[in-house]
């Protein structure tokens, strides 16, 4: 096997490429050795990933194995606060007060809109207040665009309230839904029977996720 040895290779005046070998060979990186890259690197991406992005980090690993996707679409609001939730038949819509985070700018209050084709993790909880002892039908749901679905997701647990007889209601629930890109989803009550007092306290929150 010859070797040679030089300090740097160029392409010939006029060209700007230059190749290593033919198709069928194998180009051999010795144990120990060392390629320093300092220009963009094309076609080494491994077997099964792809990417459409041209800025910005998509995925990173830092030092310790930790993986982070930092523009995955991912958002949690806080509820508005509202007050006498009439109910009977008339769908009340969750808006929320405020966004802890957004990372991807797709929660737009009420509505959540899926920003690719996916599976997304949606949960909730929310807290209601003045609820009526004669309340004999309580519903909440997560109202998707998708097929003109209604998922039934939220189950109530009631506790005693104030003194004026009247209960609180908490409602809690998540669902894995599949969303097509630009498909919505919000989340909806309705209370019937019995009076019509009910308050929607702010310490409620939604959160959605792209999952896969």
């Amino acid at each position: 096997m010859s070797t040679l040895e030089v300090n740097k290779i160029t392409p010939v005046s006029g060209g700007t490429t230059v190749q290593v070998g033919e198709s069928g060979d194998t180009i051999n990186i010795p144990a120990g050795a060392t390629i320093a890259n300092a220009g963009t690197a094309s076609g080494f991406a491994p077997t099964g990933i792809t990417s459409a992005m041209t800025s910005g980090t998509g995925l990173a690993i830092d030092s310790s194995g930790h993986v982070t996707k930092p523009l995955q679409s991912a958002a949690m609001g806080t509820v508005a606060a509202a007050s006498n939730i009439t109910g009977d038949g008339t769908d009340y819509v969750i808006t929320y007060g405020a966004e802890v985070f957004d990372q991807n700018g797709d929660l737009s209050t009420p509505t959540f809109t899926a920003p690719v084709t996916g599976r997304y993790l949606i949960t909730s909880q929310l807290y209601f207040q003045q609820v009526s002892n004669n309340m004999t039908e309580i519903y909440g749901w997560f109202n998707s665009s998708n097929r003109s679905a209604t998922y039934y997701g939220l189950n109530g647990d009631s506790a005693p309230g104030a003194t004026d007889g009247s209960k609180e209601i908490y409602m809690n629930g998540s669902v894995f839904l599949d969303m097509d890109a630009n498909d919505t989803v919000d989340l909806r009550v309705d209370f019937r029977n019995g009076s019509k007092n009910i308050d929607l306290n702010a310490s409620g929150f939604a959160s959605f996720v792209l999952i896969c």
